[in-house]
């Protein structure tokens, strides 16, 4: 919603790496806001491409429309989503809102998407795409009532424009080299003694190692025994989430929720279509 057909081709361009399309693809650069006409529009198109599983409307807040007279911002928040929402369990497909986060940081990545609680109250599952400032270029935090709560590291690809997932909890890409080599190795060796490590560290004398795995201990990335010996802190979410979640699977066809198609006229304007595509890759 904030760009052009021709921004849009050639941001394919690069993210295919010259390949065609999909040819299920549609690209719509406006749209009426959800209450003034957008549910309908996307509910008839949904109606037309029966196979469609995925809707993503970039941005938010070019979809949302104005907020409903005497209802307090966290309501006309959660109101907001809902028509998402609504499409989304109606038609069993994806419906992905793009919005902002805030400048400012917090500790609850919840609060750092822009507006109230709302947003992240009404949707089924939120994910906030931070920027580290490390070795990872950014961490994926993910939660919803139907995934496990999680963080990912990812890596940007300036060449193809994609994110891609890193090996590893997020801890070994967000904590110095040496912390993260060690945390690597006792994973490796649980009970390993600082004498252990230090063969990994050919650059890092012995006294060092003993005060970053005290360190690291003391900030519960390691457990240390009364011998001196130190284990992977197996409590942390982070190990716990090796893999990324599954979200809850969708039904295979969803015919019994097209039922009851859209009564409004109101088309999409600007659908790509496969001759408008043709002639546009032209």
């Amino acid at each position: 919603m904030e760009d052009t057909p021709r921004r849009l081709q050639t941001r394919m361009g690069k993210l295919l790496g010259g390949q065609p399309a999909p040819a299920g693809l549609t690209l719509v650069t406006e749209c009426p806001p959800f209450p003034q006409g957008g549910t309908e529009a996307i509910a008839q198109w949904l109606e037309r491409n029966p196979d469609a599983r995925m809707v993503v409307i970039d941005v938010f807040a070019k979809m949302r429309g104005p907020a409903p007279a005497g209802v307090s911002a966290y309501d006309a928040d959660y109101v907001a989503v809902g028509y998402a929402k609504r499409l989304a369990d109606h038609y069993g497909v994806a419906v992905v809102l793009v919005h902002h986060v805030r400048k400012a940081g917090a500790e609850d990545f919840l609060t750092e998407v822009s507006g109230t609680n709302g947003i992240a109250g009404a949707a089924d599952a939120t994910l906030v795409l931070k920027r580290a400032r490390r070795q990872a270029d950014g961490i994926l935090h993910v939660t919803g009532r139907d995934v496990d709560e999680a963080e990912y590291a990812l890596s940007f690809q300036a060449a193809s424009g994609a994110w891609h997932l890193l090996d590893g909890p997020v801890t070994d890409h967000t904590v110095s080299d040496t912390r993260a080599t060690i945390l690597r190795y006792v994973r490796a060796h649980p009970g390993a003694k600082p004498k252990d490590m230090a063969g990994e560290l050919p650059n890092v004398d012995l006294d060092t190692v003993r005060r970053t795995c005290n360190r690291m201990a003391d900030a519960g990335q390691l457990t240390k025994d009364p011998g001196g010996r130190y284990y992977p802190d197996t409590d942390t979410r982070t190990q716990d989430a090796q893999e990324v979640s599954a979200l809850s699977g969708c039904p295979g066809t969803a015919s019994d929720l097209r039922e009851h198609p859209g009564q409004s006229e109101l088309e999409l304007s600007g659908l790509s279509g496969a001759d408008e595509a043709e002639g546009e890759n032209e």
